[in-house]
C-alpha cells in the first residue's frame, strides 16, 4: 500500500521508539512522522479517568467573505422585503481530527485502550492488563495531511408584512438556500463508499493477530472526488463523484408564516410556523481530508504495548471515515403560540408554547460493526478478521438521519425601567427527545437504532432566570463633588436555577461482541435506581447502583436512554457599578462583580461508570465565589 507517511511502499521502515521522557518506550506504527515525538499517547483504562493527550500540535486558519444586499418597499399596507447573501468561506486545515469517535484517534502519537475483558490474555481487570501491556485496541496515524477546505453558499429571501386590519398583522415569506458541500481546492478528500467496495478484492486478515496477510486490492472502497485522468496513481479511486463527495441539494425552500392579533389594547396573540435548514460546518470528527491515502490511520486489536505492530513490522487494517453520499441537510419545523399581556406598574407578562421537530440531524454509525454475538461465536479470532468490509477497522459514517422533538412552556415577566428599577423573570418547562444529540453521537448498535430514542443530552426540564438592575435614587443628576462620589450607583443581580443534565449507565465494554468503533454500550436496568440522596460528606449516594447489571454476553443491554438525572444547580451573582462623569459624553465606570456571591456549593455530576468504585455517587462539589474588578472608559 502506498502512503505519503511511509518511506517504502510496503511500510517496512526502521522501528523508531518514543523518547523515554515519560517512561514510555515502544515502537510507533508510523515512525519518523511525528510533529512532537515525545508526546504521550492517549490512554484509556476502564475504571480510571482518561489521559487524553488531544489533537495538537497542529494549526488551522479560516476565512469568510460575504456579499449581501437588502431592499425594502412599502406598498399601501404591505411592507415587502427582499435580500440575498453570498458567503465564500473556507479553512486551511493542518490538524484534521480535533475529536475522534471510539475506534479512532485524534492523537498522532497513538491511543491505547485497556478493558477488563476481550483480550485473549486478559487478567480480568483493566488496570492489571495495562500493567501487563495487553491492550484491547491501539490506533495511530502517520504524517498529518493539509486540506484547503472551501465552499460558496447562496441564500435569498422574500418577505411581506401585511397590515390586514387595525388589529391584525400577517407575516409571510420564503427563504431559499443553495449550499454546495465543502470541498478541497487540491482535491485531497477521501471517503469510504460501500458502493465501490468489491468483496472479491478484499485484503486478507490474519485470524489470530488481525494484521494484513496480503491479497486483494489496497484502498478497496475508498473514493476520491472527480473523474480519472489525474495520473497520480489513484485514478482507480475516482468515479466521477462530486468535489465534496456528496450531493448539492437544490430544493431547500423554507416557508415562514406568522400572525399577530391585538385582542385588546393590552393583550396580543402571536403565532408562527416555519421551516429552517441548518448548514453543517466542516466536520472535524469525520475529517475527510484525514483519510487514506492522504493520511493513514491503522488499528491493532488485542496486542502488546511493548510492540503494537508485532515483533515483525506489519500493516494493519485501516481506520477510515465516511460521509453519506446523499447527506441531506438538517432541517427543523418550528412553531409557537404566545399571549402577551400588559399589566400595571409598567410590567408585561408573556406565556407561550414553543415546538420544534428536527429532521436529518447529524450523527454517526460504525458501518463495519460485527453482528451481536459474533466474537463469542468465534473464540480466538481477531475482530478485524470478521468485519463486513475486510481490510478495515471501524468505519465511522457521518450521516444526517437523526430525529428530535422539543416542546416547551415559556413564561416571562418583565418590568421596564421605572424609578430606576428594571427587572425580569423567565421560566421554561420543557422536554427534548432525540436519537442523536451531537454530530459525534455514535450509535451503539449500527443495525438497530430503536432503543436510542429517548431524552436528549441537551434536555433541562426546568430553567429559571431572574435579573434586575437598580439605580440608587440619590444624586443622579448632580455634577458637584458630592454627586460624583455619592451619585450614579447601580446594583445588578442574576439568579439562575436549572435541572440537572440527563445521563445513562453505559461503559466501553464490548458485551455484545461487535468489535471496537461503536458507541458505549448500555447496561441492563434490573431494578429501581431511585433513592433518597443522603447528606454530602466526602461523597453522597445519588442513585442505586444495584439497579443495573451487565448484559448477557453477545447481547446489547436494555435501558431507557438518559433515564437518570444529575443534581440540579443554582447560582446567584451580584454586581455594583459606579459611573463618574468627566465631561460631555465621557465617563469612567467602576465595576465590582461577585459570581456565586453566596459561595453556594453545587453538587457535581454523579459517577455513571459502572466499573468504578464510586459508581452511583457524587464525589465532588462545584462553585466557588469569584470576585472580578473592572474599569471602563467610554467616550
Amino acid at each position: 500500500m502506498s502512503s505519503p507517511s511511509r518511506s517504502t511502499p510496503t511500510g517496512r521502515a526502521p522501528s523508531i521508539s518514543i523518547p523515554p521522557t515519560y517512561g514510555l518506550n515502544y515502537p510507533y506504527l508510523f515512525p519518523g512522522t511525528k510533529l512532537a515525538p515525545g508526546k504521550i499517547p492517549t490512554i484509556r483504562i476502564t475504571g480510571l479517568s482518561t489521559l487524553d493527550a488531544d489533537a495538537y500540535p497542529g494549526a488551522w486558519a479560516g476565512f469568510v467573505y460575504t456579499w449581501s444586499d437588502n431592499l425594502t418597499k412599502v406598498i399601501g399596507n404591505h411592507t415587502a422585503k427582499f435580500g440575498f447573501v453570498v458567503e465564500h468561506s473556507g479553512q486551511d486545515d493542518n490538524i484534521q481530527f480535533t475529536t475522534a469517535s471510539q475506534g479512532a484517534t485524534n492523537n498522532q502519537n497513538g491511543e491505547v485502550r485497556f478493558l477488563d475483558a476481550g483480550h485473549p490474555l486478559t487478567s480480568g481487570l483493566a488496570m492489571a492488563n495495562a500493567l501487563l501491556g495487553n491492550f484491547n485496541d491501539y490506533n495511530e496515524f502517520g504524517a498529518k495531511a493539509s486540506t484547503q477546505w472551501v465552499a460558496t453558499a447562496f441564500d435569498a429571501y422574500a418577505q411581506d408584512s401585511w397590515k390586514a386590519g387595525s388589529k391584525v398583522t400577517i407575516e409571510a415569506g420564503v427563504r431559499y438556500s443553495l449550499w454546495p458541500q465543502w470541498y478541497s481546492r487540491n482535491g485531497n478528500l477521501a471517503s469510504f463508499d460501500p458502493r465501490f467496495y468489491d468483496p472479491s478484492q478484499a485484503q486478507q486478515v490474519d485470524r489470530a493477530s488481525g494484521f494484513i496477510v496480503g491479497g486483494g486490492v489496497p484502498l478497496n472502497g475508498v473514493v476520491l472526488p472527480g473523474a480519472p485522468g489525474v495520473n497520480d496513481g489513484f485514478d482507480r479511486l475516482r468515479h466521477g463523484l462530486p468535489d465534496g463527495l456528496a450531493q448539492t441539494h437544490k430544493n431547500m425552500f423554507q416557508p415562514r408564516l406568522g400572525l399577530a392579533y391585538a385582542i385588546t389594547d393590552r393583550t396580543v396573540f402571536r403565532t408562527g410556523l416555519g421551516l429552517f435548514y441548518n448548514r453543517p460546518m466542516i466536520n472535524r470528527d469525520t475529517a475527510l481530508g484525514g483519510n487514506p491515502p492522504f493520511q493513514v490511520q491503522q488499528t491493532v486489536v488485542n496486542g502488546s504495548i511493548d510492540a503494537p505492530g508485532g515483533a515483525t513490522r506489519r500493516d494493519f487494517p485501516l481506520v477510515v471515515t465516511a460521509q453519506d453520499p446523499v447527506f441531506d441537510m438538517p432541517r427543523a419545523w418550528s412553531w409557537n403560540l404566545t399571549i402577551e399581556r400588559q399589566l400595571p406598574w409598567a410590567t408585561t407578562v408573556e406565556v407561550g408554547y414553543v415546538g420544534r421537530r428536527g429532521i436529518d440531524n447529524q450523527r454517526k454509525r460504525n458501518i463495519n460493526q460485527l453482528l451481536p454475538g459474533t466474537l463469542q461465536a468465534n473464540p480466538g479470532v481477531n475482530a478485524n478478521a470478521l468485519r463486513p468490509y475486510l481490510g478495515y477497522g471501524p468505519i465511522g459514517l457521518a450521516e444526517n438521519s437523526g430525529l428530535s422533538q422539543y416542546h416547551g412552556l415559556q413564561i416571562g415577566v418583565e418590568r421596564r425601567v421605572v424609578r430606576g428599577l428594571h427587572a425580569g423573570v423567565g421560566y421554561t418547562l420543557s422536554r427534548t427527545k432525540d436519537n442523536s444529540s451531537s454530530l459525534t453521537d455514535v450509535l451503539p448498535n449500527t443495525y438497530d437504532e430503536s432503543g436510542y430514542w429517548g431524552i436528549s443530552d441537551l434536555d433541562r426540564t426546568h430553567v429559571l432566570i431572574a435579573n434586575w438592575i437598580y439605580e440608587l435614587p440619590f444624586m443622579q443628576q448632580r455634577l458637584d463633588l458630592a454627586g460624583r462620589v455619592l451619585g450614579r450607583w447601580q446594583i445588578t443581580g442574576v439568579y439562575q436555577y436549572q435541572s440537572g443534565s440527563p445521563f445513562s449507565v453505559r461503559s466501553n465494554d464490548d458485551f455484545a461482541g461487535v468489535g471496537s468503533g461503536s458507541g458505549n454500550q448500555f447496561w441492563n436496568l434490573v431494578g429501581d435506581p431511585t433513592i433518597d440522596p443522603g447528606p454530602f460528606t466526602t461523597s453522597a449516594a445519588w442513585f442505586n447502583p444495584a439497579a443495573f447489571a451487565k448484559p448477557a454476553v453477545g447481547t446489547f443491554g436494555v435501558q431507557p436512554r438518559n433515564m437518570l438525572r444529575n443534581p440540579p444547580t443554582w447560582n446567584f451573582d451580584l454586581g455594583i457599578r459606579k459611573s463618574v462623569p468627566i465631561t460631555g459624553s465621557q465617563q469612567v465606570q467602576f465595576r465590582a462583580e461577585a459570581f456565586n456571591v453566596l459561595n453556594h456549593p453545587n453538587w457535581d455530576v454523579a459517577n455513571n461508570n459502572p466499573n468504578s468504585g464510586s459508581f452511583g455517587q457524587v464525589t465532588r462539589k462545584l462553585g466557588e465565589r469569584v470576585i472580578q474588578l473592572a474599569m471602563r472608559y467610554s467616550f
